[in-house]
């Protein structure tokens, strides 16, 4: 393992190791397509493209492209729009596909991407395994491999996958993966270089892909305090995809580090009404109560604590972050590790440990979190709060300095609380 960002290219930065191992899952198929073909496709460009792909499956029922090709628009449209329906439609389409074919490769590919937004990551995984094994000069199946990998927390297998793909065909997707993977292991400028790459290397025929990159570079630079920098991102994804979901949630996020919290819940609703997930209600429900809109900031939080269920990780992080109930945290953080054990859900756990009273347990998940050097003020602020716990005032310190340094502005109320476990306050 040696470079992550064009070993083939003229641009070659280098990626350190991690560590390893995964497991599988597997789709069951069906003989039909019923849900995806009794989708009535509505207005617009994509929309006919979906509708034309039904008229296919339509007239040859029998041909393994064609179900493959509307789970494909399907895909399309459900990046476009950021709603999850229309994966369960290409779902459908590829277990028809697969019912006929079940060693096509396309529908492997294909399925393995769902099951990945899906986080059923070693299904996923164990799909891209069997593309790999047939398709080996194909990048496609080692970024869905290296992306479950990562989600699996097996970072070295993740890196080495995306350098197998990096090496085959330097593209937007590889760049985005390996900018992705610098930022994880801390070196935050040298993933902005990669990430640029990436927008470069875009195509206007597919726009979306270009303003996903766009909302990854705004996210590097919000997670260091540059708002403004995040601002201009968020613009430029949407003037590429109008209404880009994403780009919504991320330039709230800057508003509201900005102090301009009207906007930033004008513009959380907008992206509530696009896509409503546990986490953005959970910040709309706390800027809310910043404003004095006590009831409204109760009904988004109720809303999002049941959604639980689909979302544990934000619902745990949470109620740990505010102490509201520690043992669901913990429940919650728990179920989150079942399915991934990646930076964030080890991250997360060490929180819910910490304040259910399991010290000892929550220093051994911090640790797991920081085994890359993330850059992410956040965390360390979380490893200074373990840190102190365990009576360690030290690391503690040194945990609040390097948030400080990352972004100073990072959780306000969990920052305080650190400085004052430090005596800083």
């Amino acid at each position: 393992m040696a470079c992550l960002a064009g070993c083939a290219s003229p641009v070659s930065p280098s990626l350190p190791t991690a560590s390893a191992a995964a497991a599988s899952e597997a789709p069951v198929a069906t003989a039909s397509a019923q849900v995806a073909l009794a989708y009535v496709p509505g207005p617009g460009a994509s929309e006919a493209a979906i509708a034309a792909a039904q008229s296919l499956v339509r007239q040859r029922p029998d041909d393994v492209e064609a179900y493959n090709e509307l789970a494909l628009r399907m895909l399309r449209r459900a990046r476009e729009s950021s709603d999850d329906g229309y994966r369960r439609y290409a779902e459908d389409a590829l277990l028809a596909a697969r019912a006929r074919d079940a060693g096509n490769p396309q529908t492997m590919m294909l399925l393995a991407m769902v099951m990945q937004d899906q986080h059923r990551f070693r299904g996923a995984l164990s799909l891209a395994r069997e593309y790999i094994t047939l398709r080996p000069d194909d990048p496609t199946g080692h970024l869905i491999a290296g992306d479950a990998l990562l989600e699996l927390g097996e970072y070295d297998p993740a890196i080495d996958a995306y350098q197998a793909a990096m090496n085959m065909h330097p593209d937007l997707r590889s760049y985005n993966r390996a900018a992705h993977m610098r930022w994880l292991m801390g070196d935050v400028e040298g993933a902005r270089e990669i990430i640029a790459l990436a927008i470069d290397a875009g195509s206007t025929r597919d726009p979306e892909s270009r303003a996903w990159c766009f909302v990854d570079l705004g996210e590097m630079d919000l997670r260091r305090g540059e708002a403004e920098l995040t601002l201009r991102a968020t613009g430029a994804a949407l003037e590429l995809v109008p209404d880009y979901w994403p780009a919504l949630v991320l330039e709230a996020r800057a508003l509201h580090r900005l102090g301009r919290t009207d906007d930033a819940i004008a513009r959380m609703d907008t992206a509530l009404a696009r896509k409503t997930t546990a986490e953005d209600l959970l910040r709309q429900g706390e800027w809310l109560e910043q404003v004095g809109r006590d009831d409204d900031a109760a009904r988004h939080i109720d809303q999002a604590l049941a959604l639980a269920h689909a979302e544990p990780r934000p619902v745990a992080l949470y109620l740990a972050r505010t102490g509201r109930d520690p043992e669901r945290a913990l429940a919650l953080a728990e179920s989150e590790l079942e399915a991934r054990q990646n930076i964030a859900a080890h991250d997360t756990h060490a929180l819910a440990l910490l304040r259910s009273g399991r010290i000892a347990p929550a220093q051994a998940a911090i640790d797991r979190a920081l085994q890359l050097n993330t850059a992410d003020a956040e965390l360390h602020v979380h490893a200074g709060l373990v840190a102190s716990a365990a009576g360690d005032q030290a690391r503690a310190r040194k945990s609040w300095l390097r948030a400080r340094e990352i972004d100073a502005g990072a959780d306000p109320t969990l920052m305080a609380e650190l400085a004052r476990a430090v005596g800083e306050s």
